[in-house]
């Protein structure tokens, strides 16, 4: 079954969509792997010291407007001590990420939301195709969590 809107409608839901993240939501940060940039390990061929996009400023993140959902919490106790994850969706404006010239999320990126850092477990399209090709996306619905076990701001505290 088709969606009834065509491949014109496009600009009209791209507004519909950045208007609710201005409104509804939150203002939090991306910070977009660049892995060209990024030192990787010669020995073990991983990442060694992780390079992010910058903003205008020079400062890694970009800030972006997003719709969170309140998180959810996994806490667990073991041998190793309790261990709390918080697990949401987030939902980014295609046209958001256009104008700040991002790319779509993905694994390895970091959100900061409410002065929390989350990794990206996850990104999808879910039900965010308006047009009748089916091609076009206006929201991208990200997976994140936070674990207490290694937090990513860990990532910059190694660094220094």
């Amino acid at each position: 079954m088709g969606k009834l809107f065509c491949d014109a409608d496009r600009c009209l839901f791209d507004s519909v969509a950045q208007e609710v993240n201005e409104l509804a939501g939150t203002t939090g940060y991306i910070f977009q792997l660049e892995q060209d940039e990024s030192v990787r390990d010669p020995l073990y061929d991983e990442p060694s010291d992780m390079a992010y996009k910058r903003n205008s400023e020079g400062v890694e993140g970009i800030e972006c407007p997003m719709l969170v959902k309140d998180p959810e919490r996994s806490p667990t106790s073991g041998e190793e001590g309790f261990r709390l994850q918080k697990n949401t969706r987030v939902y980014v404006a295609v046209k958001d990420l256009t104008n700040r010239d991002l790319r779509r999320p993905r694994v390895g990126d970091i959100f900061k939301i409410w002065n929390q850092y989350y990794d990206v477990t996850d990104s999808s399209v879910g039900d965010a195709y308006v047009s009748d090709s089916g091609e076009i996306p206006v929201v991208y619905e990200v997976n994140v969590v936070r674990r207490t076990q290694s937090p990513p701001e860990g990532l910059w505290l190694r660094n220094q």
